[in-house]
């Protein structure tokens, strides 16, 4: 109750208690002498009350409690308020109802209905306010008490309020609230929409009946604030939401999210995945395959939720790459999707530790959300291993020779040149080898046996030189071999392992050759086919003289 009326109410007449001291706050007449302990009391809630409370008189604010000072902005100065007009620190829109509200007040002690107004600060902000006026006595003649309460606190709330009624009045999801006896207290449009249920008709019901299943706030909340459930619409269909439950107040509020569409999606996905020829799996940013198809477990024998341990594919299996190499981890298509977050493809062998089975797949990484820097990674893939050894075997036949398995001509050139490209600080030694009796070795014994002999060369030449070396048949009965960091002595070296008496066919033969040899320095400009002709070339002329060649046949 505003003090003036408490007083009026009470038997005192406010016009003969109220009086002004020098400084400009509220003092007590005669009257009120006979009552000091009620006069400061009276003017302790005056100067200590947080509303606001002054005094206008014939239009001049004539008293400001310390509230509305502070109310003001005038930094507790009452010369920057007393003394000036009141209308200054209202809105222009507020004057017009506040001179109606005082104008109505027509008896000392009349209180005015609380009514809204716009207060402008000394600073020129503006507040919005409730004011209360009342017609009271200063010094003697007739004045207005006015009591200004700050609406900005309870504006923004009410705002808020409107807002986040217009929320869940228009969200599509369902928005629940139930007391703690767990009946329902407010059901939005859109739980109307999901349920089938009027508000009208649940509200006031137990929850569970609302839902057409068990459902308990607290339990939701105890496991996290989120599950996963099935409830039943009021035609009696399957209703899949997501359920999240938040305590308010004394009871609950619980959002229900209709995921019946995405979750009829998800099993129509995983059914069509499921049935892929074509192996997907999906790798959280941890490296665990958290979802696998039915392909992909019986292609890699793994499992769902089978750890990487931090490192890329560390799984029941090695990777190889198209020439057979380990890769290294971190040059995965998979590691190296996250990494650039761009979507990789390789052809990668597998060879599984279980049973040690190799085959091929070509692979395809890509990231399930470029915009999650957490994201997970999609890997699909097929077996191509048919198609890959299919391929390697035909690469193989167009490169090597069908009968020794050695390089063919186009090949050792390949690889000269490679050789010859690679920064080197020794010679490369190039033979060429010629066997000078083969073709009375086919003409007396057969083909069959000559290409015995040939097989037994190809394994001799071999076994004859370093590991590094390059021994191909570039035709007929003719060989090359490319010889890294060579000194120069390797032909010898093959004539001796050649001149020693082969076994084939239960005949005893030995072979002759003769070898051209060429060393090229790591300044030789010369070509690989300007080398292998330079080294045709000193075969040749290491060959017997016809009649030597005769003599050695006799023997």
């Amino acid at each position: 109750m505003h003090p003036a009326s408490r007083d009026r109410h009470q038997g005192h007449d406010p016009r003969q208690q109220e009086a002004s001291s020098a400084d400009g706050s509220l003092v007590f007449g005669e009257e009120t002498a006979a009552w000091p302990d009620l006069a400061d009391r009276y003017r302790m809630l005056i100067e200590h009350t947080p509303d606001a409370i002054c005094v206008h008189q014939f239009g001049r604010i004539v008293y400001m409690n310390p509230a509305g000072l502070r109310y003001l902005e005038a930094d507790g100065d009452p010369n920057r308020v007393i003394g000036h007009v009141i209308t200054e620190f209202i809105h222009a829109d507020s004057i017009a109802p506040m001179l109606s509200r005082i104008a109505d007040l027509d008896c000392q002690g009349a209180v005015s209905e609380p009514s809204e107004a716009t207060v402008i600060t000394v600073t020129g902000a503006h507040i919005p306010a409730e004011a209360v006026s009342v017609r009271t006595t200063w010094s003697g003649q007739s004045a207005f008490q006015v009591i200004l309460r700050d609406l900005t606190e309870h504006k923004a709330a009410q705002e808020a309020l409107l807002g986040q009624a217009a929320l869940i009045n228009h969200v599509s999801d369902a928005i629940v609230s139930v007391c703690r006896d767990g009946l329902v207290t407010s059901w939005n449009p859109a739980a109307e929409q999901v349920y089938g249920h009027s508000s009208t008709a649940v509200i006031g019901r137990d929850l569970s009946a609302a839902f057409g299943v068990a459902c308990y706030p607290a339990a939701i909340i105890a496991a996290g604030g989120r599950i996963r459930d099935t409830h039943v619409k009021t035609d009696g269909s399957p209703l899949a939401v997501t359920v999240s439950a938040a305590q308010m107040g004394d009871g609950f509020v619980l959002v229900c999210a209709d995921q019946t569409a995405i979750r009829r999606a998800e099993e129509h996905f995983t059914a069509v995945v499921e049935s892929l020829d074509e192996g997907v799996v999906v790798l959280d940013h941890t490296g665990h395959i958290t979802s696998a198809n039915r392909a992909a477990k019986s292609i890699l024998d793994v499992h769902a939720g089978l750890s990487t341990r931090g490192r890329a594919w560390t799984l029941p299996f090695r990777v190889f790459d198209t020439d057979e190499h380990p890769v290294d981890p971190d040059n995965h298509p998979v590691v190296s999707t996250r990494r650039t977050g761009l979507p990789s493809t390789a052809v990668i062998g597998i060879e599984r530790r279980r049973d040690n089975r190799r085959f091929w797949l070509s692979l395809t990484a890509t990231l399930l959300d470029p915009d999650d820097e957490n994201s997970s990674v999609v890997a699909a893939f097929s077996d191509i291993t048919s198609q890959h050894l299919e391929g390697k075997a035909l690469v193989h036949a167009a490169t090597h020779d069908h009968l020794t398995g050695l390089p063919n001509r186009t090949c050792v050139l390949e690889r000269l040149d490679d050789e010859l490209a690679r920064p080197r600080s020794g010679p490369v030694t190039v033979l060429f080898i010629d066997l000078d009796n083969f073709k009375a070795i086919n003409d007396s014994h057969g083909h069959a046996v000559g290409d015995a002999v040939l097989e037994s060369v190809a394994d001799r030449l071999t076994e004859a030189l370093t590991t590094e070396s390059i021994v191909g048949r570039i035709g007929g009965d003719e060989f090359v071999a490319v010889i890294p960091n060579g000194n120069g002595t390797e032909a010898d070296e093959v004539r001796i392992e050649l001149s020693v008496p082969m076994t084939v066919s239960d005949r005893t033969l030995r072979v002759a050759a003769s070898i051209g040899q060429v060393i090229v320095s790591p300044r030789d400009t010369r070509s690989a086919q300007d080398i292998l002709n330079d080294a045709d070339l000193e075969m040749y002329q290491s060959k017997p003289p016809p009649k030597q060649l005769s003599a050695q046949r006799q023997r």
